[in-house]
């Protein structure tokens, strides 16, 4: 099993910041770039990756700035949709695979919103798209639970209580997910306090752009009317963030998409449950480049 942990320097408006990505497979393989959600890592895709590369596949698992390994960036501002998209067109460039339809994206929510409005760019670089419980619309319900969530500080004594914490909240809307998952997620979601304490591996200043464009100041309905590639859109049964109401809507516009509904999961699914992973599988090997 090929695992390297690698990084390069991205720039913002006052310098540089070095982001980390998880480099999983061979380096010939099929490339699969995954991007998080809001408060996640590139850890989250561990279970996905030791999967696909035995199919083939070479999946490049980020940490966007402000998450897990990566920096955190010294103004609350500079966490915007445009710094993501100039952190992630960087690494495409760092990885070689800037060109059109060079590679496959995995987003899971707010990875998801980033790769549609990549794959609507003209000679995108993104030749087949899947979109974890996330459309180009974001109920303002769901935005104002996000916030109210992502704005509190949090701090445990130790990792085990972190990890009941993560069970408690996460666990009502994951799906399946084993002990093992959740130690391996606990582990690799926690960072520690200055006072030795506990908390989450994200910055809590990514609140902050919530007060003004929790989604980015472009029309993500344009984005995704402009979308070319073959799509797989993955949604939670009970999902709050990717509704019904919502994914009528995306039926009616462009593009035609594939629809994967997980029973008993809410926003997100894992994609650590095998049958999770297999319909990602079976979707790539269904679907021509």
């Amino acid at each position: 099993m090929r695992y390297r942990e690698l990084s390069f320097f991205s720039p913002h408006g006052n310098g540089q910041h070095n982001i980390v990505y998880s480099d999983w497979g061979p380096e010939d393989g099929t490339p699969l770039i995954c991007v998080h959600g809001l408060t996640g890592n590139g850890h989250d895709f561990d279970y996905l990756a030791e999967d696909l590369i035995e199919h083939g596949y070479r999946l490049i698992a980020v940490d966007l700035p402000g998450r897990g390994r990566s920096d955190f960036l010294e103004s609350p501002l500079d966490y915007n949709y445009n710094q993501y998209l100039i952190d992630l067109q960087a690494l495409l460039t760092h990885l070689g695979l800037g060109a059109p339809q060079s590679v496959d994206w995995l987003g899971v929510s707010l990875g998801g919103l980033l790769g549609i409005r990549l794959a609507g760019m003209a000679h995108s670089p993104i030749r087949r798209l899947i979109i974890n419980d996330v459309g180009p619309e974001v109920p303002k319900t769901a935005l104002d639970f996000i916030y109210m969530v992502i704005a509190q500080e949090y701090a445990f004594d130790t990792v085990q209580d972190f990890e009941d914490r993560m069970r408690a909240t996460r666990g009502l809307t994951w799906g399946p997910v084993t002990d093992e998952q959740w130690h391996h997620m606990a582990e690799h979601n926690a960072r520690a306090l200055e006072d030795g304490r506990i908390t989450y591996a994200y910055d809590p200043a990514i609140a902050e752009i919530f007060k003004t464009e929790p989604t980015g100041e472009i029309n993500l309905w344009a984005c995704w009317n402009a979308i070319a590639c073959p799509v797989l859109v993955i949604q939670g049964a009970d999902s709050l963030l990717l509704t019904d109401e919502i994914l009528q809507k995306m039926e009616k516009s462009e593009p035609d998409f594939e629809l994967a509904i997980f029973e008993g999961c809410g926003h997100v699914p894992s994609l650590m449950a095998p049958n999770q992973i297999e319909v990602i599988r079976q979707w790539l090997k269904d679907t021509p480049i």
